[in-house]
């Protein structure tokens, strides 16, 4: 394990819609909470309007995580808040309860390059966050050696993972992450942590994909 703590397992689905959070997210998952995307109004905004408006989002989110005690969100500090962020307290709330139902699923992908023995190869997928009938989308990055073996071409080794929010809505703050190589060279499994971030509202999850290399070397 590289730098990642172990979070409570939430299906992801970076199709999101579980309405716990704490499970690794297979490809399959795609429960849909349908809710529509909060479009926040424009609001004349004082440091006073913001610091009032502030203090009720502290008291919303505490609600939603007691409500929700195994999604783990928390609110951001007020000096990291645009203004884009404030929104009415009704809005805010059903922004809330959204993101802590979310939930994680990968995206299918087309096979890289053929990689010769012994190089190293790159490869992006894409994970989903769902929430209230919206999307997000986190690009994970992975670098790979691969060699031939058992007469076929396999992984060997991970050489880094890299993941972030492919949406300028939010952000992906990767915390760590995980990998297991299965099936004689031919699936590399990774589990991913990290914390998404919206409109102030964060929320740490986990989330599981897997890497495959074909027998003459494309990665997918």
């Amino acid at each position: 394990m590289k730098n990642l703590r172990k979070l409570v397992l939430v299906p992801l689905a970076f199709s999101l819609v579980l309405p716990t959070t704490g499970v690794f997210a297979t490809e399959s998952n795609d429960v849909h909470v349908k809710v529509a995307e909060v479009e926040a109004p424009k609001l004349e905004l004082t440091q006073e309007k913001k610091e009032d408006l502030y203090n009720q989002y502290v008291k919303i989110v505490a609600d939603v995580a007691a409500q929700y005690p195994e999604s783990g969100i928390f609110i951001e500090p007020l000096d990291t808040f645009k203004d884009e962020y404030f929104m009415s307290p009704e809005d805010y709330r059903a922004f809330a309860v959204n993101l802590a139902t979310s939930s994680i699923v990968v995206a299918p992908e087309t096979p890289s390059d053929v990689i010769t023995p012994l190089s190293t190869g790159i490869k992006t997928k894409y994970a989903t966050i769902t929430f209230g009938g919206n999307s997000r989308s986190i690009a994970v990055t992975g670098t790979f050696t691969i060699d031939h073996f058992l007469g076929r071409m396999g992984f060997t080794a991970i050489k880094s993972l890299t993941s972030k929010s492919a949406d300028s809505r939010g952000t992906w703050r990767q915390s760590g992450y995980n990998e297991k190589i299965y099936d004689a060279g031919e699936t590399m499994n990774v589990s991913v942590g990290g914390t998404y971030t919206e409109n102030g509202v964060s929320k740490p999850d986990n989330f599981e994909l897997n890497f495959y290399c074909s027998g003459n070397g494309e990665i997918s």
